[in-house]
């Protein structure tokens, strides 16, 4: 039975979202690629270690994955699916996004809540080959920080 690009996106946020990091890489290509808002594009295991740095820093974050849809195929591109995240969260832990450069950041208490911004995903075979993340203002790590009370230059 053939998985559709769908049920791979969907497997992996849930993954994401229960913060089953090696099961959620687990779905990503070796050539992965995640692009946005993020100053910097990261590979597979940036990724990963960026989305366990967030969990480890805010325990309840949820991404609030919804309006999942196929999309058109581009030209290579694989399989396209789109779907809505607001990211939320409280910063009750301490963390640090190493791969970006920050200094550890102590826990603020702050309560974090995205503007919703879409996400959009490849899927070649049975993995996700890139994420595409659309810049919204508010959005992405700058949002994350700004929102934290935390004052950090974000190089774009």
């Amino acid at each position: 039975m053939n998985t559709s690009a769908t049920e791979i996106v969907t497997a992996f946020m849930e993954a994401l979202e229960a913060k089953e990091f090696d099961k959620a890489a687990a779905y990503l290509s070796d050539t992965f690629n995640f692009s946005g808002s993020s100053p910097l594009s990261l590979n597979k295991d940036k990724f990963i270690s960026y989305s366990s740095a967030l969990a480890a820093g805010m325990p309840n974050l949820t991404y609030h994955f919804h309006d999942l849809r196929e999309v058109v195929e581009r030209l290579g591109e694989g399989n396209r699916v789109r779907a809505t995240i607001q990211i939320n969260g409280t910063h009750t832990n301490d963390f640090q996004v190493l791969l970006l450069g920050f200094p550890p950041i102590p826990a603020t208490n702050n309560s974090v809540l995205l503007p919703e911004e879409h996400w959009e995903y490849a899927v070649k075979g049975n993995t996700v080959a890139f994420i595409r993340e659309e810049q919204v203002s508010g959005g992405g790590i700058g949002g994350i920080l700004q929102q934290l009370g935390v004052d950090i230059p974000i190089v774009q």
